[in-house]
């Protein structure tokens, strides 16, 4: 009987809390791995938008026939997710053989879960001498593992205030760590229009060919930000990335390759609409103003009910803030994840606030109070991936769909 993923990675890859490690021990496993370069890597980092630019290039790349694998974190509802080859998640039995060769190394070089989940993709990729590489940075740049990947091209979706704790309390700070995937003479794309010092600066010290939204004097260009700007499920950041990457990548992909998988393009867990459940996994202040954004372009006849949960390290008090006079209830819930912030933690950090909490103790009471709503009201999901992720799977359980992101095409 084959061995359950799941279990196999909880059992041996989740027995401790993260923490940061030395980057030796990594850098000597990557080195044995010998890995054969592609013909392309593409470097995708920044605080929003990276799952979604990831997404549209590897698409962008099977449009064209090429072989593309992506390696993007964190994963909604299994780990598979976060290793795909031609845009399918990769076997259990692959990444059991893969996550197995590299966690003997485990001990001897200090390795954490994020580093073997990281060797284990590019191993397999590795393997089956694949065209193009597109790789997420998790949140930084400087110290992430991918960093010691060589890109042919290096992307900033944007940078924002998010992951603090880690990256610094300022913009500059936060854009500082990030630009240290910029390599020399190659591509650096910033999708913003305001550049950070941090940014400008370490490209012209390194000589690296900074591209940002000055260069957007592309008609095609200007065209596809225009029709975005009303739908907003692709944010503009990204769009301009896009466009870039395809302009600047060694395969040269034309506009009409860009154009067409820009239309009806949707990604799980990202402004994700079923029927009146809006499922967003915002959970810095840059992206809850996002997802306001588009509730008022598109719902602004519309009652909203907010469920929320966030990460145990965030900021209750920043993300529930912009709903203020746009919600008056808030309902909160235990027992959803263990690493999301227990309700009672989350009402002392936003007592200042002027909602009124509803608390509730599983998804099932979740569930219950969102499809009591009438037709006026819109159900909004948000505060982070593990919530969202929790409330599909509860979604697909009750439609007795198996877990996974296809499924979802079902309900959707």
């Amino acid at each position: 009987m084959p061995e359950k993923l799941s279990k196999w990675i909880e059992g041996n890859l989740l027995v401790k809390k993260y923490q940061k490690k030395s980057l030796d021990g990594y850098k000597q496993i990557l080195d044995s791995l010998n890995l054969k370069k592609p013909k392309e890597i593409i470097l995708i980092g920044g605080t929003n938008g990276k799952g979604s630019l990831s997404a549209l290039v590897t698409k962008m790349a099977m449009q064209k026939s090429l072989s593309v694998g992506t390696f993007t974190s964190p994963h909604l509802l299994k780990f598979n997710e976060r290793i795909k080859v031609n845009d399918q998640e990769i076997n259990d039995d692959n990444f059991l053989e893969a996550l197995k060769k590299i966690n003997r190394y485990k001990n001897s070089h200090d390795l954490n879960f994020y580093q073997i989940i990281s060797l284990a993709a590019l191993f397999y990729f590795n393997k089956l001498n694949l065209d193009l590489w597109i790789l997420e940075i998790g949140m930084g740049g400087r110290l992430d593992p991918m960093n010691f990947i060589e890109p042919d091209i290096s992307v900033i979706t944007k940078v924002a205030l998010d992951h603090e704790e880690y990256l610094g309390d300022t913009i500059e700070k936060i854009a500082a760590e990030k630009v240290e995937i910029s390599r020399s003479k190659k591509p650096l794309i910033f999708g913003s229009k305001k550049i950070p010092k941090a940014i400008s600066n370490k490209a012209f010290n390194i000589g690296a060919d900074l591209i940002y939204q000055k260069h957007n004097n592309s008609k095609f260009l200007l065209e596809l930000l225009s029709k975005f700007s009303l739908k907003n499920n692709i944010s503009e950041e990204v769009l301009f990335c896009l466009y870039q990457i395809a302009k600047k990548s060694v395969f040269n992909f034309s506009d009409d390759v860009v154009e067409k998988i820009t239309n009806n393009f949707e990604i799980y867990g990202r402004l994700t609409l079923i029927k009146n459940f809006l499922i967003d996994s915002a959970h810095n202040e840059d992206s809850i103003r996002n997802l306001l954004k588009f509730i008022r372009l598109n719902f602004k006849n519309k009652k909203i009910k907010l469920f929320f949960c966030c990460g145990e390290k965030k900021d209750p008090n920043k993300l529930l803030k912009p709903f203020e006079g746009i919600v008056d209830k808030i309902y909160l819930s235990e027992n959803i994840h263990d690493k999301l912030m227990p309700s009672k933690e989350i009402l002392s950090k936003t007592n200042s606030l002027d909602f009124n909490f509803i608390m509730l103790n599983s998804m099932e009471e979740i569930y219950s109070s969102a499809i009591s709503a009438n037709s006026e009201v819109l159900n909004v999901f948000a505060g982070s991936f593990y919530f969202s992720g929790e409330v599909f799977k509860f979604l697909l359980k009750t439609n007795n769909l198996p877990i996974s992101l296809s499924s979802l095409n079902k309900i959707t």
